[in-house]
């Protein structure tokens, strides 16, 4: 017998079966299972990027920064889509358009946006707002740092005062001989450059900001050396009306004053050395030490727009060795632009959904439906309704449009279609403005589960990472 294989009578023919069942394989998972979306614009920007990029020296366009991100498109077919979930959808007053953002509003629940943070509520109940709380999986991507600012050295502890009986050694670390407070008495604002990466921050157009409110949500992060310490170091957060302090005491415990004038205590190792995480977010309070979390609850908190935050280190004793402290901030929600209530109503099926760059993000909170009502000698009026949008970042997508001697409407329905109306008509139409906030179910394309380019040499900074 022969071991030798028989060859093909139909190479040829059997080659382009393979390319074809090729094609079909990954047209079939495009279809069905996983689809590669790029970032056209900033609204999620710094989770997920899309923006033109300007030389830092003279402001010119210098190539643009657009991630790519693979979508799950069968997890919605077998479950609910989930608060949090960056979710890929059509975008309901342009059928044909693709949006990305977070899913935070879910079904028949009111939604409302107030001092920085969501709460929700069930649908026509008089029961209490509750307050969102982001899980901790989601916190890890989307905190921004704040300082050290981009281009600043940690070592040098910029905005920080030291006072009393403490000197920073060769690595920038602040030793306490004796008592002493280091504190930072700025308040910190949602700035819009902050957790853009360092690679492009220069580069980044600094688009002009909605607002610079006061932040409530704060992240520290530092090591901590206590090995030849004694008395205590005590870590304090003041956000708006929220007081956090966590004090460390060299003979082995961890002291927490709560918002509520709770204290909760806390044993640890004496003279404890490792890195200190105190990270406070939508009224959660999460405290971690050397890796260990040894605190992790939410907060009985009462909602409220902060007007400053503080923070600050208090040393009653001597020996403890504090390293230059990382500050994060917490997406800060702002409410609509126009003027509308921040409370929204979610029906049966529906989605509400936001950008995490809120400062510049057209979404739920703004979208509007334009109809316009007119009689073309049929039995009943004819209807075209798509979005308002004025004032976008590209003018002639602008909707509705007038041409230069304003005689002619023209206005794109929500399917894609133009029409063109002349100012009579407009004049005769009933021209009704709605707040159309919601997304429906059938609507939702799938989730982001990650960002897979670009990569550097061709970008100036790597973008691959798990999307939360």
């Amino acid at each position: 017998m022969s071991d030798k294989k028989e060859k093909s009578k139909h190479p040829f023919r059997e080659n382009i079966e393979v390319v074809l069942f090729a094609i079909v394989m990954a047209m079939g998972l495009k279809v069905f299972a996983v689809e590669a979306y790029q970032i056209p614009t900033g609204s999620m920007q710094p989770t997920l990027m899309g923006t033109e990029l300007l030389d830092p020296a003279t402001k010119r366009p210098n190539g643009a920064l657009n991630d790519r991100v693979l979508v799950d498109k069968i997890s919605y077919f077998f479950r609910d889509p989930q608060r949090w979930e960056v979710v890929v959808f059509r975008y309901p007053l342009l059928t044909h358009n693709n949006y990305v953002k977070r899913l935070v509003g879910m079904p028949n629940e009111e939604l409302w946006i107030d001092g920085g943070d969501l709460y929700a509520r069930e649908l026509d109940t008089d029961d209490d707002f509750v307050v969102l709380t982001k899980p901790w999986k989601v916190m890890q991507n989307i905190w921004k740092q704040v300082l050290p600012g981009v281009g600043d050295d940690p070592a040098q502890w910029h905005g920080w005062r030291i006072t009393g009986k403490a000197t920073k050694n060769d690595d920038g670390y602040v030793v306490f001989i004796g008592d002493g407070k280091c504190d930072y008495s700025s308040s910190i604002r949602n700035g819009y450059l902050h957790g853009y990466p360092e690679e492009v921050y220069f580069s980044v157009p600094n688009v002009s900001s909605r607002s610079r409110e006061v932040v409530g949500d704060l992240r520290l992060q530092f090591h901590l050396d206590g090995i030849q310490a004694s008395g205590f170091i005590e870590a304090g957060l003041e956000l708006g009306n929220n007081l956090i302090n966590a004090k460390l005491d060299a003979s082995g415990s961890l002291s927490l004053s709560l918002p509520d004038g709770e204290q909760r205590i806390i044993e640890i190792p004496a003279n404890f050395s490792g890195d200190v995480d105190l990270a406070f977010w939508d009224h959660h309070l999460r405290v971690s030490l050397a890796g260990d979390v040894v605190f992790n609850e939410k907060l009985d908190v009462e909602p409220h727009k902060p007007r400053r935050n503080r923070m600050r280190f208090t040393v009653k004793g001597s020996g403890w060795v504090l390293s230059p402290v990382t500050v994060s901030r917490d997406i800060h929600y702002l409410p609509p632009r126009q003027n509308a209530a921040p409370i929204f109503e979610i029906s049966d099926g529906h989605y509400f959904m936001m950008g995490d760059n809120t400062q510049n993000s057209l979404d739920s909170r703004d979208w509007q439906r334009e109809t316009f009502s007119y009689d073309n000698g049929i039995d009943a009026p004819l209807k075209i309704a798509g979005d308002h949008l004025q004032h976008g970042s590209d003018p002639m997508y602008n909707n509705p449009r007038w041409n230069m001697s304003h005689d002619i409407m023209t206005v794109r329905d929500e399917f894609g279609n133009i029409h063109t109306l002349d100012e009579n008509t407009v004049k005769q139409s009933a021209d009704v403005l709605q707040h159309a906030p919601l997304v429906p179910r059938e609507y939702l394309l799938g989730r982001a589960l990650a960002v897979f380019m670009p990569l550097k040499p061709i970008a100036p900074t790597n973008r691959f990472n798990l999307v939360q």
